[in-house]
């Protein structure tokens, strides 16, 4: 059975890579920064490094995931519950991913904790109200939050920053070579001057002398899908490894870091179809939108991880491309939007009757 728990684990940590680690970056590759290669890499290389932060910073969130919250501990401590959990979720997430469909994790946990839950206990052993008040909350806030703020924040932006420092580039011009003679009769002598640096507006950081050429906007936004990337993995590690933890399965660290592993691996293997959804098929954005956004998300999942709420990255990213879209109006696809708002919908009871079926499956097997 631990065998087992351990298998469905990897399995949960696949799919969260697959669905999720692409989202922190997903506006690099829609606003034509980059190339998709370069951006899952970006954001597969944060997450992991995130992942590795919340050994010492993610144990609040593991405890809320565990099930001790949600279930007796007679109840959340048995490896079926634990296996129907894992499994339950893990299957709901690599079928959307699959799909192309970016759905909520968390989400997927949370309706399995309660599918397994009711199947192995009863509604009446099952503590609603700590799952309303700690979980169901932040879900659905995030990304109405991250929706208005990234209207907001891209409004005062437009009037007050854009146009300014911010869309200015900083140039490395080529070296100019300088002619020196003692006097008339002497040869003269060219040495090379050291390249020189200057901040000038986007409009004339195109003159051909650039050896190289940093646009500020550009950096604020590799910096902003960087945060967000870390910020997940802090996260959403957690989450994957609390099963496990309550099971003792091996060490702690050890856990933590194989988890991590194993959600780097469904990033760069699986994340193709929900970065296309994300990145192509809701909006289109440009730099400015995409900046905003960025530091929206990277700023509300950073600040969920202290205080132990588990407020999801895809709601919250995609909350920010939903108000880039709301911006453009016209320009968005609603139609893959109001998809998306379903599979957000189905993916709770999914994650129940799946991680239900899984528990009534090994229940009868032990007997």
């Amino acid at each position: 059975m631990i065998t087992i728990l351990i298998l469905s684990v990897v399995l949960l940590s696949f799919a969260n890579g697959a669905n999720d680690n692409f989202k922190g970056v997903a506006t690099l590759w829609g606003s034509g920064l980059t190339t998709y290669r370069r951006a899952i890499a970006w954001g597969t290389g944060f997450t992991f490094l995130g992942s590795l932060a919340a050994i010492s910073l993610g144990r609040a969130l593991a405890a809320k995931f565990s099930g001790a919250k949600l279930a007796d501990s007679s109840i959340a401590t048995q490896l079926p519950f634990l296996i129907a959990v894992a499994l339950g979720a893990g299957c709901t997430v690599l079928l959307a991913a699959r799909l192309g469909l970016p759905i909520s994790t968390t989400h997927s946990i949370t309706g399995a904790l309660v599918g397994a839950g009711v199947t192995a206990a009863g509604f009446s052993h099952v503590k609603f109200a700590a799952l309303g008040k700690g979980v169901v909350l932040p879900l659905l806030f995030s990304p109405i939050v991250a929706l208005v703020l990234t209207v907001a924040v891209q409004l005062l932006l437009n009037r007050f920053v854009w146009n300014k420092s911010i869309s200015d580039c900083v140039c490395v011009d080529q070296p100019q070579t300088i002619a020196l003679a003692a006097n008339a009769a002497a040869s003269s002598m060219v040495i090379a001057a050291a390249p020189t640096l200057r901040v000038a507006p986007s409009a004339e950081c195109h003159s051909g002398v650039e050896i190289a050429k940093f646009s500020v906007a550009d950096g604020v936004h590799w910096f902003s899908a960087a945060a967000i990337s870390f910020a997940r993995g802090l996260n959403d590690t957690p989450k994957l490894v609390a099963v496990l933890l309550v099971a003792a399965a091996y060490n702690a660290r050890l856990n933590y870091l194989a988890v991590a592993v194993d959600i780097a691996i469904g990033g760069a293997l699986g994340a193709a179809r929900v970065a296309r959804t994300m990145s192509k098929k809701i909006t289109p954005m440009a730099t400015r939108e995409a900046v905003t956004a960025n530091l929206v998300a990277a700023t509300l999942v950073t600040l969920a991880s202290p205080f132990a709420l588990p407020v999801s990255t895809t709601h919250v990213t995609s909350g920010g491309i939903f108000g880039i879209g709301l911006l453009r109006r016209e320009e968005a696809n609603w139609g893959k939007v109001r998809e998306i708002l379903l599979a957000w919908v189905a993916t709770l009871p999914l994650g129940a009757v799946s991680a239900s079926l899984v528990f009534i499956l090994l229940r009868n097997w032990q007997h």
